[in-house]
């Protein structure tokens, strides 16, 4: 299944330097079960910006493997 978030990005003009990330709610990227809805975030934070160093735009997220994760199977030798 696809999921959507909104990337922020900071232009390199900024006096931080360039950066990007995912939106973030308590530390995890807020995702959007369909681009309409991440974009309307997009919009919204777009409309609230005091800046031209900062944008938001929706964008498809990449599954990644949770290396946290177990299948439960443990092997000895």
């Amino acid at each position: 299944m696809k999921k959507y978030g909104v990337l922020a990005k900071r232009s390199a003009a900024s006096i931080f330097g360039a950066a990007q990330a995912w939106l973030k709610s308590d530390g995890k990227p807020m995702t959007f079960d369909t681009y309409e809805e991440a974009k309307a975030m997009a919009d919204s934070l777009m409309k609230k910006i005091g800046t031209a160093n900062v944008s938001y735009r929706p964008k498809e997220m990449e599954l990644e493997l949770n290396e946290t994760q177990s299948s439960g199977m443990k092997i000895f030798l």
